[in-house]
């Protein structure tokens, strides 16, 4: 008797969010049968992947957003459309590795010169495997060269043909290996990558310049699993709107034929499904809270390779959005991609919603909502209830100081690039209250409500703060970049802070700022000069404080944007060198 060892490998697939983990191994003896001179007992390494980027992403820094396509939806309404090939967009926590305990069932077929040459099936359960009733532990091959399928039994097999639905595109493994050589006595083993039959693909619709007040529904999990259900708080802005592929364009069945090694895809058909805004998102909260609704992760699909994803359009059935409708409104993929089997899409589509403005009376809507009433301020974000003043604040044509010290006025300022950029957040850096009245770029700003007659001249108190104008901190201000010029940034998660981490330069020390500098990528500066221009304002250009203190060596200095014909950059300011000033207030 000759003993054999069969080895399994699994790879644990995991459903949240494309999440890829990597295997562990297990091993177990198993006896074969008896062999001969020039015989190979043959056993098999099984290795199960999730599904995987098309693109692996070089090193840690997230890469800047590729360049999508624009789609204009009318009535203001903008699409940002981009196949996004990794996780440019989707922050994946690190995979883990643990056995898989639910029992699995594979077929392993041997074929020499197209003919069926050996079989073995069996269920593997962790480090257990069982073959079917009535067959070898092993397969006892002569020595010389094979081809080798192994599938699980979403695939179905008559003879030399393979076949897989779209139904099971997600569940479905199958891996063929040809032209494999046995020829060592008395065992040999063969390895198997087990990838899905299918491709995943994602959509995820983000809410750019028009993230909706959600209601907290529910509750779900408990502790690090903890999570809230939400719905849109507004019946009015409850979206509705339907994912689907153009009919007769999506390979229904695909079929592999052993003995021509290709493939076929004889029925084609069409995929559907409709939508409301609204799910889970991790966290806690009340029952009837609030909580923001900045993007809908929405459709998950299982396609068979050779699918187009630019049949694939997102059609608004349902709803408007501050005033806005988009009922009617479509979504193409600008994108041909024929997707591969084991890889994972995403499908990402930024709404960017037409102009809203700040009225002389305190309230905000389209100019076209609100005829005679006096503009005073760009909204930047309506849920947030922040804008921007139509004009810089009054002062010489060379700015006004920070202040005229250039010590410390912040107790958490930024230390390095990786505070301004990176992380969920940032580091803030703002100006603490009791400092506040040592600046002149903020009293400046806060005197900004007698030019525009809305506004206090105090800030009030914590338990009843007043509305008032204010110098934006760095953050702040490329929201304004992104949401009225389409400053590209990287989405975390539903309801996390965007992420500018591409932003930090290669060279960036580790503390301080010395010797390195961001680059920015262009805007759309004529869309970012209208929202100003369109209705008597006087577009941001030049130099500008923010209320983000930064400390590089002993020095404190405040960080500055400036604004040119393209773009934004960054520089670090001395407090005593003057700059604009260009208010922001929460109305």
């Amino acid at each position: 008797m000759k003993i054999n060892r069969f080895k399994s490998f699994f790879l644990l697939p995991a459903l949240f969010m494309g999440i890829t983990l990597a295997g562990c191994s297990n091993s177990e003896d198993i006896v074969d049968e008896q062999t001969q001179e020039g015989m190979g007992s043959v056993s098999f390494t099984i290795k199960e992947k999730n599904y995987e980027p098309v693109e692996e992403v070089a090193g840690t820094r997230a890469a800047a957003p590729e360049k999508p396509e624009i789609q204009d939806l009318g009535d203001g309404w903008l699409a940002e459309v981009s196949l996004v090939p990794d996780t440019t967009h989707v922050v994946e926590p690190k995979a883990k590795t643990r056995a898989i305990y639910t029992p699995t069932h594979y077929t392993i077929q041997a074929y020499q010169g197209g003919v069926k040459k050996g079989e073995l099936k069996g269920t593997f359960n962790g480090a257990n495997f069982t073959p079917d009733a009535g067959q070898g532990k092993s397969i006892i091959l002569p020595h010389g060269t094979y081809d080798f399928v192994c599938f699980n039994d979403k695939v179905s097999a008559n003879g030399t043909q393979f076949t897989v639905n779209r139904a099971d595109a997600g569940t479905a493994r199958f891996t063929v290996k040809r032209g494999v050589v046995i020829n060592q006595d008395p065992k040999q083993f063969v390895d198997f990558e087990m990838k899905h039959a299918g491709a995943k693909v994602m959509g995820n619709l983000v809410f750019v310049n028009c993230k909706m007040e959600g209601v907290i529904t529910g509750n779900t999990g408990f502790g690090w699993t903890s999570g809230i259900a939400y719905k849109p708080a507004k019946s009015e802005e409850a979206l509705k709107y339907t994912v689907e592929t153009l009919p007769n364009k999506l390979p229904e069945t695909m079929v592999y034929d052993m003995s021509t090694d290709s493939y076929t895809y004889p029925l084609m058909g069409q995929d559907s499904k409709s939508f409301d805004v609204g799910g889970n998102v991790p966290g806690m909260g009340s029952v009837g809270g609030k909580t923001s609704i900045p993007n809908d992760y929405n459709y998950t699909g299982y396609w068979l390779p050779n699918s187009d994803c630019a049949n694939l359009k997102l059609t608004f059935t349902y709803g408007e959005l501050y005033g806005r409708d988009l009922v009617g409104k479509t979504i193409k993929v600008p994108t041909h991609k024929l997707v591969e089997a084991n890889k994972r899409y995403m499908i990402y589509v930024q709404l960017y919603m037409g102009y809203m403005y700040l009225y002389s009376d305190g309230t905000a809507g389209p100019r076209s909502k609100n005829p005679g009433k006096t503009p005073i301020g760009v909204v930047i974000d309506p849920y947030d209830r922040l804008a921007v003043a139509l004009n810089d604040a009054p002062a010489p044509s060379w700015g006004v100081q920070w202040s005229s010290t250039t010590s410390q006025a912040s107790s958490d300022v930024c230390l390095n690039y990786k505070h301004l950029f990176g992380g969920l957040y940032g580091r803030w850096g703002k100006t603490d209250d009791s400092n506040r009245s040592n600046s002149s770029a903020i009293q400046l700003a806060l005197n900004y409500y007698q030019t525009v007659g809305f506004g206090s001249n105090s800030y009030g108190t914590f338990f009843n703060p007043s509305i008032f104008w204010f110098v934006p901190t760095l953050r702040q201000f490329l929201d304004m970049g992104v949401n009225l010029g389409r400053l590209p940034y990287r989405t975390m998660n539903k309801d996390y802070s965007r992420d500018f981490e591409y932003l930090i330069p290669a060279n960036a020390p580790a503390t301080g700022f010395s010797g390195a500098n961001p680059t920015f990528p262009a805007m759309d500066m004529t869309r970012f000069n209208k929202a100003f221009t369109d209705v008597g304002g006087t577009a941001p250009t030049g130099v500008y404080w923010t209320d983000t203190e930064c400390q590089d060596g002993s020095s404190f200095q405040q960080a500055q944007i400036s604004v040119n014909s393209t773009s934004f950059g960054f520089q670090l300011g001395d407090k005593t060198i003057p700059a604009k000033v260009r208010p922001f207030i929460r109305y």
